[in-house]
């Protein structure tokens, strides 16, 4: 198993430096934040210990926990993770998740004569569910992979397919490491591209209470690149700080393009086996997302 992963991840990796499309992609609700912690440092994956959908590379630093994520989104629409760990060695563990996002429901109206009468409600949603494994492959060097089946609906039309993740870690000493991977990669379905990212992410401990983070995601088949920067201080070892930004290489323009609508900020806090996460993401005039993790470790 180990040699099939160090494989591919090989495979892909090299697979996607060579790779580049323009094409309208679907499944954004791939493009989420799996937690609270995630999220307030700028969506980054390479650090949290809920993030083994995104990167399961992580899984064998983690502990057998579960963990529920509930988001209050823009307008009416809600967003929700569930994640469990399962250890199966001190080396090795599994994941299982689901996200589900909630569009919400709306009256739907037809053309009648002069004006509209009303013909039902419309309601969509997206839901992603997965399994994750993650392995010490040698040394300073840990590997996984994530497979996914992901399903959307929009109104009385469905979609689904699968796609999976594949990501590796590597440490240059005890506080310093470096995370990558392929996320969200497979086959087109229905002839719309996934939004597959190469993604590689450097964490370090500046001193005994601070971390930073910097990551770039690269969105092939959206050419588009992210370049993200994200800190996180501790106090006491029970109370959490965290401040990310996310450096914009396109600028679309609007208010939805602005430097409140990069920014993220969050807080977190320890209580012996209990943690609490939770970030503020602003989205101009679109509203505010308020993002919630409990995790509880066994």
């Amino acid at each position: 198993m180990k040699k099939i992963i160090t494989f591919l991840l090989f495979v892909f990796v090299v697979q996607i430096c060579y790779a580049k499309g323009i094409g309208t992609t679907m499944f954004q609700i791939l493009h989420l934040p799996q937690s609270a912690y995630d999220a307030s440092l700028a969506n980054t994956t390479g650090a949290g210990e809920v993030s083994a959908i995104s990167n399961p590379s992580i899984i064998p630093f983690l502990k057998t926990s579960i963990a529920f994520t509930h988001a209050i989104y823009i307008e009416d629409t809600k967003y929700s993770v569930g994640n469990v760990n399962v250890m199966l060695n001190k080396n090795s563990g599994l994941n299982f998740g689901f996200c589900y996002f909630d569009y919400g429901t709306m009256d739907k109206f037809l053309e009648y004569g002069d004006g509209y009468i009303k013909d039902g409600t419309f309601s969509s949603n997206d839901k992603v569910f997965n399994i994750s494994y993650g392995t010490k492959i040698y040394k300073s060097f840990y590997s996984g992979l994530s497979l996914k089946y992901i399903s959307q609906k929009i109104d009385d039309v469905s979609y689904s397919g699968y796609s999976a993740t594949l990501s590796g870690l590597v440490f240059f000493n005890k506080s310093t490491f470096c995370s990558f991977g392929l996320n969200n990669f497979g086959s087109s379905i229905k002839d719309y591209d996934l939004p597959t990212s190469l993604f590689c992410s450097l964490s370090s401990e500046i001193d005994e209470t601070t971390l930073a983070v910097v990551q770039i995601n690269d969105y092939y088949n959206d050419e588009l690149c992210e370049f993200k920067i994200a800190t996180e201080k501790s106090f006491d070892e029970n109370f959490f700080i965290r401040l990310g930004y996310v450096v914009p290489t396109k600028n679309y323009g609007g208010s939805n393009n602005s430097f409140i609508t990069n920014l993220t900020l969050g807080a977190g806090l320890k209580f012996k086996k209990f943690f609490i996460d939770y970030a503020w993401l602003p989205k101009g005039d679109l509203g505010n997302i308020n993002m919630f993790t409990l995790r509880v470790n066994f």
